[in-house]
């Protein structure tokens, strides 16, 4: 999916220069390759970086039991980045996401002297209240975008504050780096627009928010969403039951104009 999603997001913005940034967990040397075939694709690609995993024992043993997935202890890795980039500003996105627009305004979105901006989970729920975490607002946002300030996170220590978290909640996290970032953050994070992180739950009208804001943004988000998140079993390739995403087909476009510019 990394690479379909690198192609949607080089494809719609090709005005902006990207570097990638890669934790390279299990990739092996033909998988490298076929990645870094996209700089020779697109001229907006300006480098693709493959950070390594030295870091790796540090979430040995940490909590990945989860009820929507197959959670592995990498999920916590994206709590490394911001020390393992230099740069001021960093947008962090899971893989399962597609990419329809442009991202320009996303990137220079202003966050209030907040230490994140993210979009909030459209699961809906205050899970900072199950997770007994004080706090004001009681929204919870998915960690699978983040537009991170990233001094402020290293002024606050957010990376150690977040494992030191997921050591001593072991018991209690259910959404492992999601509820250890939402209780390190409470109160501290932007709200973004929710058509820069539509998620499985909201494409399939499975939830709604309580605020009215809220429900106008998503109404919006549904019809002409940003980037796109595969949440959950809600993957593009899930063709029967519950699950089947309504934007399937937009993966698969992306995924062919993948294979025409790298190929299989």
């Amino acid at each position: 999916m990394l690479l379909t999603s690198y192609v949607s997001l080089l494809e719609n913005n090709k005005q902006e220069t990207f570097s990638f940034n890669i934790i390279d967990d299990n990739l092996t040397d033909d998988d490298k390759r076929r990645i870094n075939l996209l700089r020779q694709s697109y001229r907006n690609c300006a480098q693709i970086n493959f950070l390594g995993t030295d870091f790796a024992e540090l979430y040995h043993g940490a909590n990945v039991r989860s009820p929507r997935s197959l959670i592995k202890e990498n999920t916590y890795y994206r709590f490394e980045f911001p020390q393992l980039i230099s740069c001021s500003r960093l947008l962090y996105l899971d893989c399962d996401m597609i990419c329809r627009g442009e991202i320009s305004a996303l990137f220079k979105a202003e966050l209030h002297d907040n230490i994140i901006g993210a979009v909030e989970s459209q699961m809906y729920v205050d899970r900072l209240e199950l997770l007994g975490v004080k706090h004001q607002r009681p929204q919870y946002f998915n960690a699978g975008l983040l537009l991170i300030d990233t001094k402020k996170w290293k002024d606050h220590d957010i990376t150690a504050k977040a494992r030191q978290y997921m050591k001593e909640h072991a018991d209690i996290i259910d959404f492992q780096d999601q509820d250890t970032l939402n209780a390190v953050l409470a109160d501290r994070w932007e709200q973004l627009d929710p058509k820069y992180d539509l998620q499985s739950p909201l494409m399939r009208y499975e939830k709604q928010s309580a605020d009215p804001w809220q429900r106008k943004a998503a109404a919006h988000a549904l019809q002409d969403p940003v980037l796109i998140h595969y949440t959950g079993f809600g993957k593009p390739w899930v063709t029967k039951g519950e699950y089947v995403s309504p934007w399937r087909s937009e993966y698969y476009k992306y995924q062919q104009l993948m294979f025409e510019k790298i190929g299989h």
